[in-house]
């Protein structure tokens, strides 16, 4: 069970607001509960199994090759080797002399009748040799002037029995020309836990006229075509020896080997490790022991494994030098590339700044800051969906309010999860408090001077209004038409250009100062939470004030 169809079927019952029997909102309210009650703590039970097996499963390799595509179309294309049998049908066209284009079938005696000229023995006869065949048959009875095209339009029709590991064994209906893959796909393809990709036989009575390695096909693309007989049997036998790799590798998946040992080269060309890939931790289990094993890739290489290894390649190269992006207003580059554990000062000092570039109002930007802010955010939407599914009724009216209310708030839950967090990291007195050592991939924004104070957020007008230095942030509201009636008027707060904020209800987050606005500033205007439970509005005040932060922007439920 997935969450989404959990909340699907709440949002369902919420919209409904009774029960189809015409029960009280009371009781569909008790029903409720009791149902998200039950969901959650099914899911926290059963995500937390799967998040166990999932952590140490390995898909195993060519398991994507069987999932109904070979299936759904039959082999059609020319094979030169397959040999005709009765129930054929041919496409024959014969022009000049004498005119003919029809489709004519192989009959019971093995022959394809020609009008005007004759049977044409072709039971047994190789594809690819039939159009001469013809031209010789024809040329007995016109002597000139004549041309001849065949082609197989539908191979004979066979039922083919599949059995071994696959996932549904049985009696499959098909073409003789179709392929091997076609008939497996049929029997839900090979079962990843059981079969063998190595190890396929197609058996003709007490006979194996071919053995298949599916390897062949996913690795170099070579596939043989076969002819199959009514009766044939395609058998897949058991899986052999596995070893599993995972990490910085193209192809993170369990490969199949028919030998007891081989070389750790041949499990690496199979997982294509990455250009970064340094270090190989081994992980092998042998007669009740767990062994590991860490070591250099190339040492692995000449390393002989075993089954049930279980390799994971990591990149453990220190980084020599880091990419930092540059934007705003400056006149240099736009990447810097410094020394790793380069600090801010160094990069700053690097910079060429022009006369519109406001050097105190540096900005850092950092994608794990960002990602940080995703994950808070989403644990704080997760305990507040929580909080609405759960959430008890005392009387009818209550239930009827909780009702619409738990709409709205799962709406704004769906809202706020689409936000994206900028991942700003404060820089309010950064060089007094010691270095700040920057990161691959961070941004540092040079924004421009500027006189322009912004208001948004919960105001009638947003607007960019010319600093005044007389101006507190009741002013500039005021300027920007007030507040609107949503707005809590108790909850505003100023954004400084370092990324610290001022919080004008209470203490200031990352920033010890006064409440003076100044030029650069943002004013952003917070929307009150409207809900009849005060533990829900705490928790939705808590997450307008993450998304303001993380965003510099005022989401309204």
């Amino acid at each position: 069970m997935e969450n989404l169809g959990i909340k699907l079927k709440a949002r369902q019952f919420v919209r409904q607001g009774v029960l189809a029997d015409g029960s009280s909102l009371r009781h569909f309210a008790w029903a409720f509960r009791n149902v998200a009650t039950s969901c959650i703590l099914f899911l926290a039970i059963a995500t937390g199994i799967l998040a166990q097996d999932a952590g140490r499963s390995v898909p195993v390799f060519g398991s994507s090759l069987f999932r109904g595509e070979f299936s759904r179309e039959t082999f059609t294309g020319f094979n030169p080797d397959y040999q005709f049998g009765i129930g054929d049908q041919v496409r024959l066209q014969i022009w000049g002399a004498s005119e003919f284009n029809e489709t004519l079938p192989v009959d019971s005696q093995g022959n394809l009748f020609i009008p005007n000229v004759g049977p044409l023995k072709v039971q047994g006869m190789r594809n690819g040799d039939l159009i001469p065949a013809l031209k010789r048959k024809v040329a007995e009875k016109f002597l000139n002037n004549v041309e001849v095209y065949a082609n197989l339009e539908t191979a004979q029709p066979v039922k083919i029995f599949v059995g071994g590991n696959v996932r549904y064994p049985g009696l499959y209906a098909g073409h003789s020309s179709d392929s091997i893959l076609f008939f497996i796909d049929k029997a839900g393809g090979i079962d990843p836990d059981r079969g063998s990709f190595l190890d396929i036989a197609i058996k003709r009575g007490a006979k194996t006229i071919k053995n298949i390695n599916l390897y062949d096909f996913l690795l170099k693309g070579d596939l043989a075509l076969n002819q199959f007989s009514d009766g044939d049997v395609i058998f897949v036998g058991r899986r052999k020896k596995t070893i599993s790799v995972e990490g910085a590798v193209h192809n993170s998946y369990r490969f199949e080997f028919a030998d007891e040992i081989i070389p750790g080269r041949q499990v690496l060309e199979l997982a294509h490790p990455r250009s970064n890939a340094t270090n190989v931790s081994i992980r092998t289990e042998k007669n009740g022991e767990i062994v590991s094993f860490y070591m250099p890739i190339k040492d692995v290489a000449v390393r002989m494994l075993s089954d049930g290894d279980h390799l994971f390649i990591v990149p453990d190269a220190v980084p020599k030098t880091i990419e930092v992006l540059i934007k705003g207003e400056h006149d240099g580059p736009s990447r810097l590339v410094l020394p790793y554990q380069a600090s801010l000062q160094v990069a700053v000092d690097k910079l060429e700044l022009n006369p519109r570039s406001d050097k105190d109002s540096i900005q850092l930007f950092r994608k794990t800051v960002s990602l940080r802010q995703q994950e808070m955010l989403k644990e704080s939407l997760d305990n507040l969906e929580r909080k609405i599914l759960t959430a008890r009724s005392s009387s009818a009216e209550e239930a009827r309010i909780r009702t619409t209310e738990a709409e709205l708030l799962l709406k704004f839950v769906e809202r706020a999860r689409q936000v994206s967090p900028k991942g700003q990291v404060v820089l309010s007195f950064w060089k007094d408090q010691g270095e700040i050592f920057l990161e691959d991939g961070d941004t540092l924004f040079i924004p421009a001077k500027s006189n322009l104070v912004m208001v948004h957020g919960e105001v009638l007008y947003p607007n960019a209004q010319l600093h005044n230095t007389r101006f507190s942030f009741y002013e500039y509201i005021n300027r920007a038409g007030g507040y609107t009636p949503n707005a809590d008027k108790t909850n505003v707060l100023v954004f400084r250009r370092d990324g610290s904020i001022d919080n004008v209800k209470s203490r200031s987050i990352g920033f010890k100062g006064s409440r003076r606005v100044e030029a650069g500033d943002e004013i952003v205007v917070l929307p009150k939470t409207d809900v009849k439970s005060i533990q829900l509005a705490k928790d939705i005040t808590q997450i307008l004030y993450q998304i303001a932060i993380a965003t510099r922007v005022a989401v309204d439920f």
